[in-house]
């Protein structure tokens, strides 16, 4: 077997690498385990991994010149089994913006 370097880009906020300290190549491989265990998408708004005793919540999105970008933060216990995935939330999006458009007298006009 043969294993191979896959870059993508992991920015952790101040917080966070504060909590990850030189462990920060781990952490992102840990983030991108999680992404690729769900069998959903690349695309994730909130998800959570523990790293020691530490939660850790990230996102990820693809930019337009096709790289992977993990953000990482510190999480929420509470949130832990926890999974947004990025389709979701632009479809929630998406629903708030028709309803507020139905608010706004342009819609029902007769």
């Amino acid at each position: 077997m043969n294993r191979t370097f896959l870059p993508f880009l992991f920015l952790p906020t101040h917080a966070a690498a504060r909590l990850i300290g030189p462990d920060r190549d781990k952490v992102a491989v840990l983030a991108l385990q999680a992404i690729l265990r769900s069998h959903r998408t690349l695309e994730v708004a909130h998800q959570q991994i523990r790293w020691r005793e530490h939660h850790l919540a990230f996102s990820s999105r693809i930019t337009s010149g096709g790289e992977l970008v993990v953000e990482i933060d510190v999480g929420d216990p509470r949130l832990e089994h926890r999974l947004v995935l990025e389709n979701d939330l632009r479809g929630a999006r998406r629903n708030l913006k028709g309803i507020a458009g139905e608010g706004s007298g342009r819609a029902g006009r007769h």
